[in-house]
């Protein structure tokens, strides 16, 4: 029970501090990605186009953004007082970038989809990228 204690710290400070606090956002991003590997796999092999070294640029891609969530991060804990408004803005725009390439991996299937889904992904890949714009504009 101890070695638990004592790994759980041990890997969940570090965690804590370069992620902050957890989001209902963050739940969704992880869920979006897994779901676009997954889709991404299924669709390599309907379509006979799975790559090795396409899925490891991939999966290199997907890493990044986490190292792009921890940058909003600590832009959030130096400019806002931890308080997560660069995050979120990070947050929503790559959980649009991630559901529009789930639907592209079904269309590509065949799939049909909703147009009201690929809406409000746009809507909120379209929010990252203004509150992007409005910080950029905010430092000048």
């Amino acid at each position: 029970m101890f070695k638990l204690i004592v790994t759980s710290a041990v890997v969940g400070i570090p965690l804590a501090f370069l992620f902050g606090t957890w989001t209902p956002l963050m739940g969704v991003l992880l869920v979006f990605i897994a779901l676009d590997i997954i889709t991404g796999v299924v669709k390599g092999f309907y379509d006979k186009s799975l790559r090795s070294r396409t899925m490891s640029k991939g999966m290199i891609r997907k890493a990044m953004i986490f190292v792009v969530l921890i940058i909003a991060n600590m832009l959030d804990v130096a400019v806002f007082g931890g308080m997560p408004v660069v995050k979120s803005a990070v947050l929503a725009f790559y959980i649009g970038m991630e559901g529009l390439s789930i639907l592209e991996n079904l269309g590509k299937m065949g799939v049909p989809l909703p147009a009201i889904v690929k809406k409000y992904l746009l809507v909120l890949k379209e929010k990252g990228e203004e509150s992007d714009e409005n910080k950029e504009q905010k430092e000048q």
